[in-house]
């Protein structure tokens, strides 16, 4: 082969190796500014349920039944009181049900929750999350957990796995009612004696297991997903 000829050869792969390595700092440029565009969407997100766990703790200062916290999942509302069911049954006590109507009054000044898509998103971030195809997803999510106790057979709470269920629905009922938002936007889970979070061996075990968990998420997702 000739002097020209190995050049020729040479030249052209130093210019596909070119080519390559500008193809991957461009994917590579798109990620990133695909990463930072999403990261902007979730931040927003965040600082809205940020807000929301701060004015509901504040409203909810005074409450007996009711304890407000933000974890990663969003803002999650425990009810973990022997006094906060009518004993043996799954209908709120008087006070829970005010303390719940009081979560329910402060939810629905939420726009979050309460508007469309269209309407609650800031216009810079609605052209982000609309780049990307993601959509709003919000939920309110109710799960009630009892202790190991048996119940009778011929009561009419049936088991531990209605009785949990129950006073997760009972839940979601005051909240829908007194907030105004659709039962949609609602989803309720009985767990019964499973998913213990002490040790059932004692009655202060057993007393943090009788408990009703409400949990506010708000996140973006993509069509596809949502609409599985």
């Amino acid at each position: 082969m000739s002097v020209k000829s190995e050049k020729i050869k040479s030249g052209w792969l130093l210019s596909f190796g070119d080519m390559v390595t500008l193809l991957i700092t461009f994917f590579i440029l798109m990620i990133v500014l695909n990463k930072g565009e999403i990261s902007k969407v979730q931040k927003w997100l965040e600082d809205d349920l940020d807000q929301i766990s701060i004015e509901l703790t504040d409203r909810l200062k005074d409450a007996i039944f009711i304890k407000v916290k933000r974890t990663s999942l969003g803002v999650e509302i425990n009810i973990n009181n022997d006094q906060a069911f009518v004993e043996g049954g799954f209908k709120p006590s008087e006070r829970l049900a005010k303390e719940l109507t009081e979560v329910g009054e402060e939810l629905k000044k939420v726009p979050l929750l309460t508007e469309e898509q269209s309407k609650v998103l800031p216009a810079g971030i609605a052209y982000d999350a609309g780049k990307q195809g993601l959509h709003l997803r919000r939920e309110i999510s109710i799960a009630g957990y009892t202790d190991n106790a048996k119940i009778n057979p011929e009561s009419s709470l049936r088991n531990n796995w209605f009785l949990s269920t129950m006073r997760a629905e009972s839940v979601m009922q005051l909240l829908s009612t007194s907030s105004g938002l659709p039962q949609d936007l609602f989803g309720i889970a009985g767990y019964g004696m499973y998913r213990p979070i002490a040790s059932n061996d004692t009655l202060n075990g057993r007393a943090k297991n009788r408990r009703v968990k409400i949990v506010i998420t708000a996140n973006f997702t993509h069509q596809e997903k949502l609409e599985k």
